[in-house]
């Protein structure tokens, strides 16, 4: 270690310099957050608590006018014949001016139906208000002022903020029920005047929650506010914050509600800080100043990187280069870091194996030229062995019929019959071994093509219990003249086999004919189709056939009963067909074995085939 500290180090050099960087970099990011965060709130709930009471005020100073304006009406109503309606409706004219050109002025009699309204005089049909809680509470509370919930107003036909006094004469006798219908938008416009900040959206509601105003929509919007609102208690919080903004997600925004102590309505603010020059200003300038720290020690790290890093791995790269070209290794000109010239090593390392390798590269291409070779010479051998199987069968096989033709002529004594019965017993036997020899050259035949057709595998998947129905009835003349029966034990759920159909087909005739001839005259053959586990724990598809013997029902009367029932010799029994159906399982990766029998038990030949095989 006192070598990695008296020469240049990369890995001081970049621990260092990265541990201070991350530090820096934390602390100052920190700071600037929660800085800039905590300030602008503080700044935003103020400003909306501020603009909160002047909307307040202003909306008290509305509702005042109204009372001011309608209790005065009421009082000259109230020494007025409110039976003379024409007089009532002149009264109010009076009062339709510009100032009032969106509010509307009605006289609403004692059945509480209006009579009267500033913009239309007396109704021709009075309009039934008597469903209107202001009206009710009007008719309670004579001379005071009642709000009502927003309405479309059945004579006005705006949205209003309805505003009603109740008017008794000097005897206290109700007399009717003066009101004014506020116009919603104008009064709007009117408190959005008041807000001196731009950027903030209000919105009023009753203390029921029944939306009065919301002049930018900025309540509709964010649901959430709405969802705070409804589990809030009033009379124990008057005031409180609703949301606050966020520096990572600009939907967030500042929200502020407020009481009115004066009349029974919320006023809810809600403030977008992407708007406003000044908290744009006051979030990135900290911003900059972090980002020009970084800068700082970036350049300070990138200049050290060139000086330390880059220029020799420049030069390791320019070696690196010349040993890929095979012009050898040269060591590294300049006073370099220790990693540098640990590397420098490593890289002379490789060059020494790049050697080592192209000179065993060169000698593996003659290995594989001989191999080619031989595996050619090998082939063409094949080919010839092929080739002259199948012409020797052909030049057999003309003969053999001969055979075959005059021995069955003799054996079936179609010239008339042979005076010493011996000679027929030869005939038949004669028969029966030009007739296994006839075979034997078939499985021949097959062998030779299946050897030389190994990588012609026209593979696809399979239902291995269909293709074994199959070939059990192409057999089925040959099963019947045996007297045997064949048993197929397979589940319907089983997968299917990826094989060559004709090499599968073949496979299964072979087996099948093979333990036919095994079988007693007369008993019958097993085919056994199923999965199971092996000794690696992997799925194997199996294909059995057994002789159908089972255990404890055959002794040596039946041993003897079942030889004696087989006129050919034990070779023909064997044949070819099981060599054969070797060498087509073998293309397919799979395995043949053969139980045999003995004392009751079954001859079994069982074909197993890896789960590289099956096919779910």
């Amino acid at each position: 270690m006192n070598i990695l500290w008296t020469k240049p180090s990369l890995s001081r050099d970049f621990a260092l310099l990265s541990g201070l960087i991350i530090f820096i970099l934390i602390i100052v990011s920190i700071w600037v957050s929660y800085e800039t965060y905590e300030a602008h709130s503080d700044r935003i709930i103020k400003q909306l608590e501020g603009e909160a009471t002047r909307v307040d005020r202003a909306m008290i100073i509305e509702i005042e006018r109204a009372h001011y304006l309608i209790e005065s009406l009421g009082r000259q109503i109230a020494q007025m014949d409110t039976e003379n309606l024409d007089s009532v409706a002149l009264l109010l004219k009076s009062f339709d001016t510009n100032t009032l050109a969106n509010n509307v002025l009605t006289f609403v009699d004692p059945t509480q139906s209006v009579v009267v309204s500033s913009n239309r005089g007396v109704l021709s049909k009075p309009v039934d208000v008597s469903d209107r809680d202001y009206i009710k509470k009007s008719l309670a509370e004579s001379w005071k002022a009642h709000i009502g919930r927003p309405i479309q107003g059945r004579v006005s036909e705006k949205w209003v903020l309805p505003i009603g006094v109740g008017i008794t004469d000097n005897s206290g006798q109700f007399r009717g029920t003066i009101a004014i219908s506020l116009d919603i938008a104008s009064l709007s416009r009117e408190l959005q005047n008041v807000i001196k900040k731009s950027g903030i959206s209000f919105a009023i509601f009753s203390k029921t929650l029944v939306l009065l105003t919301d002049n930018d929509g900025f309540i509709t919007t964010n649901e959430s506010f709405m969802n705070q609102l409804k589990h809030l208690d009033f009379s124990k919080k008057a005031s409180g914050v609703l949301g606050m903004g966020s520096l990572i997600s600009p939907r967030e925004i500042y929200a502020y509600y407020e009481t009115s102590a004066s009349y029974p309505y919320v006023i809810v603010l809600g403030y977008d800080n992407n708007v406003s020059i000044s908290t744009i200003f006051n979030l990135i300038l900290p911003r900059i100043l972090q980002l020009s720290l970084m800068a700082i020690f970036m350049l300070s790290l990138l200049w050290m990187v060139r000086v330390r890093v880059i220029q020799p791995v420049m030069e390791l790269t320019e070696i690196s280069a010349g040993v890929g070209r095979g012009e050898g290794f040269h060591p590294i000109t300049q006073n370099s870091p220790l990693e540098v010239e640990l590397l420098a090593q490593e890289i002379r390392k490789i060059s020494e194996y790049l050697l080592e390798r192209k000179r065993i590269a060169t000698e593996n291409e003659h290995k594989n030229l001989m191999l080619r070779k031989n595996k050619e010479h090998a082939e063409l051998v094949n080919r010839i062995k092929s080739e002259f199987l199948s012409s020797m069968s052909h030049e057999f096989r003309t003969p053999l019929n001969t055979i075959i033709g005059f021995s069955e002529i003799m054996k079936n004594e179609l010239y008339g019959p042979m005076p010493n019965p011996q000679y027929g017993q030869y005939a038949q036997d004669i028969h029966e071994t030009s007739r296994y020899l006839q075979e034997l050259l078939e499985d021949i035949l097959l062998l030779s093509k299946a050897e030389s057709d190994i990588h012609e595998l026209q593979e696809k998947p399979l239902d291995v219990k269909l293709l074994t129905l199959r070939c059990i009835r192409a057999v089925s003349d040959k099963l019947g003249q045996l007297g045997i029966t064949v048993d197929v034990q397979a589940s319907d759920s089983l997968p299917k086999l990826l094989m060559d159909e004709t090499r599968l087909k073949l496979i299964i005739t072979n087996l099948l004919s093979n333990t036919a001839k095994l079988a007693t005259a007369h008993g019958a053959v097993t085919v056994r189709i199923f999965t199971e586990k092996s000794k690696s724990n992997q799925n194997v598809f199996v294909i059995a056939f057994s002789d159908g013997q089972e255990s404890g029902k055959i002794g040596s009367n039946a041993i003897e009963q079942r030889n004696k029932s087989s006129k050919r010799p034990r070779v023909e029994i064997e044949g070819l067909s099981i060599p054969l159906s070797k060498a087509l399982v073998a293309m397919h990766q799979a395995t043949l074995t053969m139980s045999p029998g003995s004392m009751g038990k079954p001859t079994v030949l069982s074909v197993q085939f890896g789960s590289e095989r099956i096919v779910y």
